[in-house]
């Protein structure tokens, strides 16, 4: 047993070792994160990967992707068999995500964005609702950021919250911008271990392989810890209010849920079913599945229909989807560790983590075709899944 934990745990650090250095293949060409000679040899050694090799670099993301989720997949099918128990579980959490807090936001430039709404309050002392990152052009940031024609689409909780990192790194973006990773990185581990203390309490039995799921996602790991997405924030006050309910303090349920709220918005929708768990004696599985649900729909809505957030300026639209969205989604999975879900859950983990293969090999998106390779990485691995577990269960009933 210890053997086989000191396999894995090695394998857990040479694979996030290796994403976390690929991750600076990406290194945005305005941006210098360090005036160190070491430092700047091997940024530019990686950016000749990333954007003069692209063809090799997008292979080895692709090949990248194929082992990660094969090794999760073995992970969990350890974790059913009961062949590893909590401590290799911790350990490697606590692996992934401290070297994954180093590694480059390679897959989106959001972080950037956090970081000057911050900066806008901080050093500004205007509103990112009313003032954007263009509105001050003559800021250095703006070199290496995207996205700077928009405001701020999130609650003034969030916004509170990402003045705290901006305050710590004393106006030095390389210190803020790993002081935000280990933010979001410890909000990973809270929701981990939400997870395991909900489960420990509605379905023990499975503890362990649903936690793991949700740990060891190499989705949840790269767009949540890598990337540094604020969804993964948004897990934590989505979690909590079931959490509270399960051991009967409605009254932070609601609180946590509405804290949410002001995150994010999303987890308002979910309200309903939150009181009437907690007045009409619903159970707590079937708040689960109605968080699902609704949380499903509403990302398909999300990702197909414009809609206009509160609190800023002209509105906000987004008619995308895009892999974070998962985060409203799968962590409820988690929470209801059917195997057969679990399948299809792992086919949408590994199709959505696909679809950054034209940005990765074209530099863009707007190469003719990548819409319809998108949307095909999407569908097809779940529906593969769906047709397999139908399959099967054919073969079992003859």
């Amino acid at each position: 047993m210890e053997k086989r934990q000191h396999v894995l745990l090695t394998i857990n650090v040479l694979l996030y070792l290796f994403l976390a250095v690929f991750s600076y293949s990406y290194v945005d060409l305005n941006l210098t994160l360090s005036q160190n000679p070491a430092i700047l040899h091997f940024v530019k050694t990686m950016q000749q990967l990333g954007y003069f090799n692209r063809s090799i670099a997008t292979s080895i993301y692709l090949l990248f992707i194929i082992v990660a989720f094969s090794f999760f997949i073995y992970n969990l099918w350890l974790f059913k068999k009961e062949k590893v128990g909590l401590a290799y579980l911790r350990k490697s959490t606590i692996i992934n995500t401290v070297i994954l807090i180093f590694a480059y936001p390679f897959l989106s430039s959001d972080l950037f964005n956090y970081l000057f709404d911050a900066r806008i309050i901080l050093k500004y002392h205007a509103s990112p609702y009313d003032y954007r990152a263009i509105d001050f052009p003559n800021d250095d940031w703006i070199r290496f950021m995207r996205w700077i024609h928009r405001y701020s689409p999130y609650g003034p909780l969030w916004l509170l919250m990402s003045l705290i990192p901006a305050v710590l790194s004393f106006g030095k973006f390389i210190l803020n911008l790993f002081a935000f990773k280990i933010a979001i990185g410890l909000f990973h581990l809270i929701n981990t271990v939400i997870i395991y203390k909900i489960l420990t309490k509605i379905n023990i039995k499975n503890a362990l392989f649903g936690m793991a799921f949700y740990a060891l996602n190499p989705l949840f790991l790269i767009e949540g810890v890598a990337n540094a997405h604020n969804d993964v924030v948004l897990v934590t006050f989505m979690l909590l209010p079931i959490y509270f309910l399960v051991v009967k303090k409605t009254g932070l349920s609601i609180i946590a849920l509405l804290s949410g709220f002001l995150i994010k918005y999303i987890p308002i929708i979910n309200l309903p079913w939150l009181i009437l768990t907690a007045f009409a004696k619903l159970n707590t599985y079937s708040l689960i599945v109605l968080n699902l649900l609704t949380m499903t729909v509403f990302t398909y809505v999300y990702s197909s229909f414009g809609i206009t957030v509160p609190f800023v300026s002209g509105g906000s639209t987004q008619i995308q989807f895009q892999p974070w969205y998962l985060f409203w989604t799968l962590p409820f999975i988690a929470l209801i560790p059917n195997i057969k879900l679990l399948i299809v859950a792992i086919a949408i983990s590994f199709g959505a983590s696909l679809r950054y293969l034209p940005f990765l090999y074209w530099g863009d998106w707007s190469q003719t075709g990548t819409t319809n390779f998108m949307q095909l990485v999407t569908i097809l691995p779940p529906a593969l899944a769906v047709l397999c577990l139908l399959a099967a269960r054919i073969a079992r009933s003859k």
